[in-house]
């Protein structure tokens, strides 16, 4: 915070800084790890980290943590779910 001083006998100013606020990238950060385990994973995923990333820039650590870390563990639970199916569906028609 800057202080300015003016003349004497007046109070000093205090200019306020732009509020560093995370709310924003916390809500689209746990949105796109949520939407990363149910659609497009390669899209969502890496979209949820730069978020959880942007929120620790922020000053949210430990949610910005999780939702880099949960963004990651949907990511290959996806994938393994995908293929599961991808096998299932695919492997019956070959008999």
């Amino acid at each position: 915070m800057e202080v300015q001083l003016q003349k004497e006998g007046q109070q000093p100013q205090h200019q306020q800084q732009p509020k560093k606020d995370a709310t924003v990238f916390l809500v689209l950060g746990w949105v796109f790890t949520v939407l990363t385990l149910f659609f497009l994973p390669f899209i969502f995923a890496p979209l949820a980290i730069v978020f959880g990333a942007l929120s620790i820039a922020r000053g949210a650590k430990v949610q910005g943590i999780i939702i880099i870390v949960l963004a990651a563990l949907f990511f290959l639970l996806a994938i393994l779910i995908g293929a599961i199916v991808a096998a299932i569906l695919y492997g019956s028609a070959n008999l």
